[in-house]
């Protein structure tokens, strides 16, 4: 009898601690449900990949009830995930075409465009290649295939491996369109997945020449980034050169831009108000080796908030 009575006493206290411990979770997941964090899907351009990450860490640390999602693909693919209603924003190294604009106007989405920073493609050769200046002439000779020897732009007698961008790439697009103007990619150009793939590449390859955010290219070594120029009597810019670059004396300058789907508010135009702000986003720019926008630019993209 007395075993019986101690079993009970036992079997009651197991059921109270058990009871207190289901309280204790049902009140955690309450607590969980009250600080939920509104979510922002952001995609496309995979140059600004890294950059943008940086942005949604700060940012998400010091705004708890909001999480930003950054994911790559291509400038191509974010836009096409934008027209779909698949993100909220799409980061983009190219302006919108205005076959996606049309897309997107038909499928009730309608794009607006944010100047965020500005870049300089680097165009990179193998650390001991001899040529350190290209014409825009020699740089479309060499992408469409006419050019096939470093002996013809100066160098030494070998091959020239050329490595570009997938053609879902907003880099691949906007090269295309500056320097080869109307005229394809080489056949033999190896397309590669993201600027660091092209930068590993061009370093182990005597022959390699590629192109690449700059901000993929400042902090590599084994690699030259070349100076480019007009014409064979122009000035040589570099895109390491800040002033040529924000003034577009550099022939590969270009800006780098968000989209949204209409006039953001709330959430989205909280995080797109941080990304142009001085000490928000614009001050991490330039630890990614891009440049800031001029304050003048920030205050045009500013007042398209609102």
């Amino acid at each position: 009898m007395e075993n019986k009575v101690k079993y009970l006493a036992i079997g009651v206290v197991a059921i109270i601690i058990m009871a207190v411990i289901g309280a204790l979770v049902l009140s955690q997941n309450d607590d969980g449900d009250q600080t939920q964090s509104t979510v922002i899907k952001q995609k496309g351009s995979d140059t600004m990949l890294e950059l943008c990450q940086i942005w949604a860490e700060e940012y998400n640390a010091e705004n708890a009830a909001v999480e930003v999602e950054i994911s790559g693909g291509g400038s191509g693919t974010g836009i096409s995930a934008l027209i779909n209603k698949q993100v909220d924003i799409a980061q983009a190294s190219r302006q919108i075409k205005a076959s996606e604009m049309t897309a997107a106007q038909a499928n009730g989405v309608d794009p607006v465009e944010f100047r965020v920073a500005i870049d300089g493609i680097a165009v990179i050769t193998y650390h001991d290649n001899p040529v350190s200046v290209l014409t825009k002439e020699q740089l479309r000779g060499i992408y469409n295939g006419i050019i096939t020897n470093w002996n013809q732009v100066g160098g030494n007698d070998e091959s020239i491996t050329l490595y570009g961008r997938q053609s879902s790439s907003g880099t691949y697009v906007y090269f295309q369109e500056d320097i080869l103007g109307t005229e394809n990619y080489s056949v033999n150009m190896n397309m590669l997945t993201g600027n660091s793939a092209i930068v590993n590449a061009v370093q182990g390859d005597e022959g390699g020449i590629g192109y690449v955010g700059l901000g993929y290219a400042v902090e590599a070594t084994g690699i030259n980034i070349l100076g480019l120029k007009e014409t064979a009597t122009d000035p040589v810019y570099s895109p390491i050169d800040e002033e040529s670059v924000l003034n577009g004396d550099y022939v590969l300058a270009r800006y780098l831009y968000i989209y949204t789907d209409g006039t953001p508010s709330d959430q989205i135009g909280h995080w797109m108000s941080w990304v142009l702000s001085a000490d928000g986003g614009q001050a991490i720019v330039t630890e990614l080796g891009f440049y800031a926008l001029p304050q003048t630019v920030a205050d045009q993209e500013m007042a398209k908030l609102g």
